[in-house]
């Protein structure tokens, strides 16, 4: 072969080696447009095209960045509508009488305990008693300091820093405010308060106690904590990586207990005197503080009070609280709201002296000759404050008061006997009388003498003489008259004793959360952070906590969106609710502190309602201009799809012929590479 030949056969032979080289670029060319719908992902193969296709690619871009922005903000702000529409309507509903009713509803009262219920004997009336929710009453007598013997100071106490005293004698004082006295409580939650109380027995000194409760406002209490725990909740919401109402505090959650007050404790000490030796004590967050009474102290509740609110202030570390004493009542107020602490006490009480009196025997029985005598002894060696000592002598028959048996039984008698007539006599020991020397029967003794022999009329019986010691013995001033023979004695004794109750005891109370002052919620730059806030202790301001979020969502469209915990429609709604709480623990009040509540309700729902418009403007806004920018892409993409986009069915056709091609191409390659180099130069 002639090397013109085979230099012709390579030419062949290359040219269809760049054949095979096109077909494959074709085939991968039309492969691409088929798998990404473009005609070239090569901005270079759109020729005068190239630029409005950037253009069209960065208006995509934009528009993209628009909707990301948008799909950022619109769950924050929806999430924001859902709660908003919860507090709506929890301030809508709790309008109702049904969640809030108008009265707080008739009290609960445990029967009266009556320590001892011969010497006092209580019973409460409820129609004509304004009572204290939570209120634990103590009602004691002691003689009285400044009215005649046989009267009595009864001081009542709530244990929630109400006292009142007032001076009782059942033998001569009617009731002036009708059946019933009424005791006025001042001081504590249930200052002005009346307590109406009923007297079966008052002649020693002694002790009762009985409880309140409202179940009506009790209940209502229970489900104003309930609503305040929900709002708490509400409030403290998170939605993905941040706090809805805690501003751009983003991991800090915004609100605390809602409930929370500064703590206040009532320890009251109910009572009027001490006895030496009586040892009270207080526990107060595990600390223990002490005092037992000494012979020289004062035996005032006023004094204990006072010793035991000193040794708690002088505690080292010192407590966190602040302690005072006024009226025998000390009052323990922690020193941040939310911060709680445990108070216990006790009373042991020195030991009391049981008296008592044998029954009077005749001693010497009256004859014509012969006056009468009859004699009683009180026992016991010492006497106690408060113990009541009395006796009667009665002349005649207190069943024939005119003697009229008598006379128709001795109907030859002469019908001259006097009436029946009794003379009685009673002392109490007061404090003033012991410490002056009055501590023994017979000391007892000669004041039932003193007041005997000074009775008027004077009595036809005689009484031995002061300093006799603790037997009495009376004698009769005649003998018996011969003209009734039938007649065995001229008079009869009786004698009693009621041993005085004066046990101390303490009663501890929490106080119910005190009423909100009604003002506006005042606002500054930067505003005052609510008293619920979690940095409000430590803080007071923080622009962080109220400062919303901001989106561009548009050209020159930018929205703030967002609210703050620190709104004022939250604080008066919690204000509300906290309101309806005083209403339920203060009945007295209860009709001022509801409307209030009701009032700041309404105003309440108006705000939020307020806030909400302004939530359900920027989802709107939002809303609509994701529909704008989504109907922009449409457009957009039809644009783009006009200047890159392929027919399919076209490109699917000519990727198959060109397959074909490529094929048969690659078939004579194969021949060819059979073809040796020998034979191809031969």
């Amino acid at each position: 072969m002639s090397s013109i030949t085979q230099v012709s056969s390579y030419s062949q032979y290359l040219s269809l080696v760049r054949n095979l080289s096109n077909g494959q670029n074709n085939v991968d060319t039309l492969s691409q447009q088929l798998t990404t719908g473009k005609k070239s992902t090569d901005l270079n193969a759109y020729g005068t095209d190239t630029q409005k296709l950037l253009d069209l690619r960065s208006e995509m871009a934009r528009r993209d960045n628009y909707i990301q922005n948008i799909d950022t903000a619109s769950p924050r702000v929806k999430a924001t509508d859902k709660v908003l529409t919860a507090l709506e309507k929890m301030a809508s509903d709790w309008q109702s009488s049904n969640l809030m009713p108008f009265q707080p509803g008739p009290p609960s009262i445990t029967s009266a305990y009556n320590a001892n219920s011969d010497a006092m004997k209580v019973a409460v009336d409820t129609t004509k008693s304004t009572l204290t929710v939570g209120a634990r009453y103590t009602v004691t007598s002691v003689p009285s300091q400044t009215g005649v013997n046989g009267s009595f100071d009864v001081t009542v106490t709530d244990g929630l820093g109400g006292k009142t005293t007032r001076t009782l004698n059942l033998k001569t004082t009617p009731p002036s405010d009708g059946k019933g006295y009424n005791f006025t409580m001042s001081g504590g939650p249930g200052d002005g308060t009346v307590l109406n109380l009923n007297f079966d027995k008052l002649s020693a000194a002694s002790n009762s106690s009985f409880t309140v409760a409202f179940p009506q406002a009790d209940q209502m209490k229970d489900r104003a904590e309930g609503a305040m725990r929900d709002i708490q909740e509400y409030m403290n919401q998170r939605f993905g990586d941040r706090y809805l109402f805690a501003g751009s505090r983003y991991s800090q959650e915004p609100v605390t207990n809602l409930m929370a007050t500064k703590q206040t404790s009532k320890v009251t000490f109910n009572g009027a005197v001490t006895n030496a030796n009586d040892y009270f004590e207080m526990t107060v967050n595990g600390k223990t503080f002490g005092y037992q009474i000494q012979a020289g102290d004062p035996k005032t509740l006023t004094f204990i009070a006072q010793t035991l609110s000193t040794q708690i202030n002088a505690a080292s570390p010192a407590l966190p609280m602040t302690v005072s004493t006024a009226n025998g009542i000390i009052t323990l107020i922690g020193n941040d709201p939310g911060q709680s602490f445990t108070v216990t006490s006790r009373v042991q009480n020195a030991a009391t002296v049981q008296n008592s009196t044998d029954t009077a025997s005749t001693t010497q029985t009256p004859t014509a000759t012969l006056p009468q005598i009859q004699r009683f002894t009180l026992n016991g060696a010492n006497v106690d404050i408060g113990d009541t000592f009395e006796f009667e002598v009665a002349v005649g028959d207190v069943d024939d008061p005119y003697n009229q048996k008598y006379y128709a039984a001795h109907p030859n008698e002469p019908k001259d006997l006097p009436p029946y007539q009794s003379y009685k006599v009673s002392y109490t020991v007061s404090d003033t009388d012991y410490a002056a020397g009055t501590t023994t029967v017979s000391a007892v003794a000669d004041k039932l003498r003193q007041q005997f022999a000074a009775t008027k009329p004077q009595p036809p019986v005689t009484i031995d003489a002061v300093g006799s010691g603790a037997g009495i013995a009376l004698t009769s001033t005649t003998n018996l008259d011969p003209n009734h023979p039938s007649r065995t004695q001229l008079f009869t004794t009786t004698a009693k004793v009621t041993n005085g109750s004066l046990d101390n005891t303490i009663s501890v109370a929490t106080l119910p959360p005190e009423a909100d002052p009604i003002t506006d919620v005042p606002y500054v730059d930067p505003p005052n952070l609510p008293f619920y806030d979690t940095e409000y202790l430590t803080k007071g301001t923080n622009p962080d906590a109220y400062r919303k979020s901001q989106v561009s969502i548009d050209d020159g469209l930018n929205i703030t969106y967002g609210v703050s915990a620190d709104e004022k429609g939250f604080q008066t709604l919690v204000q509300a609710f906290r309101m309806a709480r005083v209403a339920a623990t203060h009945p007295g009040q209860y009709t001022e502190y509801i409307g209030k509540s009701r009032e700041l309700m309404a105003q309440a729902n108006d705000e939020l309602r307020s806030i909400h418009s302004k939530v359900a403007s920027d989802m709107a806004t939002l809303d609509s201009t994701k529909s704008s920018h989504t109907d922009a892409k449409a457009t957009l993409t039809d644009r783009i799809a006009g200047i890159e986009g392929i027919d399919q069915t076209e490109v699917a056709a000519r990727l198959s012929t060109s397959m074909n091609t490529l094929q048969a191409a690659y078939t004579v390659a194969g021949q060819t590479k059979r073809l040796s180099l020998l034979n191809f130069l031969s």
